[in-house]
């Protein structure tokens, strides 16, 4: 598996996709085109949750794979519905 090849292809597609209403689904998503080296999803996980201020939340979540694992810390705005990545890691 080459996570170098996978990290830059999650980042180019977080970039081109401006979309923050559902990141972690975008993640997915672009984790699936790697289908023959990730394996198939197995499930999502919260790992923790931090309030950051009245209206931001930093969430860490693990989504797993059959052959990987992506954890993603997830940055949510309630007023806005918006949600940015802060940081990803494959392992």
């Amino acid at each position: 598996m080459n996570i170098k090849k996978i990290k830059m292809a999650l980042t180019i597609g977080l970039m081109k996709n401006r979309d923050n209403s559902n990141a972690l689904q975008n993640l997915k998503e672009l984790m699936q085109n790697f289908g023959e080296e990730v394996g198939n999803f197995l499930g999502l996980q919260e790992l923790g949750q931090q309030h950051l201020n009245a209206s931001h939340i930093q969430s860490q979540y693990m989504l797993r794979f059959e052959r990987c694992t992506l954890n993603v810390d997830l940055v949510a705005n309630h007023r806005t519905q918006t949600q940015v990545i802060k940081s990803f890691n494959v392992r």
